[in-house]
């Protein structure tokens, strides 16, 4: 992975490294908190060899023989033999040999000095102890070493340092171990984050989607299950924005070729496919052309819910199913024009016993033939391609076909069996739709390149001329565009909504 992938990976699971590392911080706070705390004071002891006690001619010469005793007394300053006695003086409530746990010694290299270190849960017990066991020391080393009776001991040990009580604990070293604990949480949900990017095998960007287009990043919207059509929502808010831009890719990704009649399917349900359909044709209608929209999911149609048309109504499955001669006039019978959106709508009509052979037949082709000559663009919205065959049925008589993916719920295997599935019947696949991608992947996977409103200024709300800190960065519509707005998107001025004042003020911005 690239600096810049890393990046990305921080920033989209940022929400899980904040939690474990405030986590790891709150656990190793605990585990300090519950640690006792010890101190450690030490001592340090000088070894010499007075001239007068050995038989030598240079104080050189005691001071290396001192330097060799210094290691093996450094071995045995802790042993119950010099300890015994010290636990008798202090009347310590513990053995000799658990108190040699707590004590140790040092002979730093070419030197005749001991360091003595004592660790205990009372800074000044653990001074006592120290002295203790230095001078206890220095009456252990005569006993050990070999002298005659009224004769000087060969090695004399002195207390150079008194042990002092420490002011402030050795252990546990607080900072460390938040600072510890800080870092461990940070890579574990940088390890996690890591291993999940690793493991997920969904659709999140263009990457995965192998040699098939992009057409549309559509961002997740929270609103968008209560306003799920892009008339229902402001004029420049992101989702509409989005559509715009698949509109703009669909005429002109492909030169030379215009795709008229357009299946609109996904690998699974709950992709997001009727309401793209929907909105598909709403912004193709939005720029001049006659659209017709086909509700070709004769098993679970939602078109009718969506633009709440009543369920009952006539539509596809009579047409197909009815013995009667196809003729625009009988087609035009079953169409129905939206009240407030310029789009004709052909329903599914009641669900047949038999959709997928009313869709293979060749009067489904013939209605098709009809509808081309009549419409700039026939969308047609299809049931999932994986569990139903019906999508590839009427893809394979149609100009192509637009796959729905869910970014990061949609595997790519099954993005892939949904894409072949197109292809085993002859169709084209004219791209893609990610739906539903959350804000950061928008941010870090995408940015400005599709056209994201937010990096324009656009906040999802009407335009507002009256608001002076917008005028900089607002887009000032025309006319004809002032003209095509829904009532939402007039100026909101004293309880009402005037037209003539966004126009007004549309010279002054």
């Amino acid at each position: 992975m690239e600096l810049v992938a890393y990046w990305r990976l921080l920033m989209q699971s940022r929400r899980l490294i904040s939690v474990t590392t405030l986590c790891g911080l709150l656990v190793s706070f605990l585990v300090t908190m519950s640690m006792t705390p010890t101190y450690k004071s030490s001592a340090q002891l000088f070894v010499s060899t007075p001239a007068s006690a050995v038989d030598i001619s240079t104080l050189l010469t005691g001071s290396s023989f001192s330097q060799q005793r210094v290691k093996s007394y450094a071995q045995i300053i802790n042993s119950p033999v010099n300890l015994g006695p010290v636990v008798k003086e202090l009347k310590l409530k513990i053995t000799a040999e658990e108190l040699s746990k707590n004590i140790t010694a040092s002979a730093p290299l070419d030197t005749v000095l001991i360091s003595l270190t004592v660790n205990d849960t009372n800074p000044k017990r653990a001074a006592r102890i120290a002295n203790a066991v230095a001078q206890q020391f220095g009456i252990t080393v005569k006993s050990l070493e070999l002298q005659e009776i009224d004769t000087e001991s060969p090695i004399k040990v002195s207390i150079a340092k008194f042990a002092v009580p420490p002011t402030a604990p050795s252990s546990p070293k607080k900072s460390i171990n938040y600072l510890l604990g800080l870092l461990l949480g940070f890579g574990l949900g940088f390890g996690i984050a890591s291993l999940r990017k690793l493991l997920d095998n969904t659709v999140k960007s263009e990457d995965d989607l192998g040699e098939i287009p992009l057409l549309a990043a559509i961002g997740f919207d929270l609103n968008a299950d209560e306003k799920p059509l892009i008339t229902q929502i402001g004029r420049y808010a992101a989702r509409t924005e989005a559509f715009r831009t698949l509109r703009t890719n669909l005429k002109h990704a492909n030169p030379g070729v215009n795709p008229k009649s357009i299946v609109i399917s996904s690998a699974l349900p709950n992709e997001g496919k009727s309401t793209s359909a929907i909105n598909i044709a709403i912004s193709l209608s939005q720029s001049g052309e006659k659209v017709l929209l086909v509700e070709a999911d004769l098993r679970r149609p939602k078109i009718p819910i969506y633009l709440e048309f009543a369920s009952k109504v006539i539509g596809l499955s009579e047409l197909l199913s009815s013995p009667t001669k196809l003729t625009w006039i009988n087609v035009k019978k079953h169409l129905r024009k939206h009240p407030e959106i310029d789009l004709q709508v052909l329903t599914s009509g009641r669900i047949p016993p038999n959709p997928a052979e009313l869709l293979e037949s060749g009067r489904f082709r013939e209605l098709m033939t009809i509808l081309k000559s009549k419409f700039d663009y026939i969308i047609i919205d299809c049931p999932p391609l994986l569990p139903i065959t019906d999508a590839a049925i009427v893809a394979a008589q149609t100009d192509g076909a637009i796959l729905v993916s869910h970014a990061g719920t949609t595997k790519i295997p099954h993005y892939e069996g949904a894409r072949d599935a197109i292809r085993a019947v002859g169709a084209v696949v004219l791209g893609v739709i990610l739906n539903k991608i959350p804000e950061d992947a928008m941010e870090y996977e995408y940015g400005y390149k599709y056209g994201y409103p937010k990096y324009y200024g656009y906040s999802g709300k009407p335009y507002d001329p009256l608001n002076s800190s917008e005028r900089d960065t607002r887009y000032a519509p025309s006319k004809a565009e002032v003209d095509r707005m829904n009532e939402d998107e007039f100026v909101f001025v004293k309880g009402k909504r005037f037209k003539e004042e966004l126009l007004r003020d549309r010279n002054k911005i």
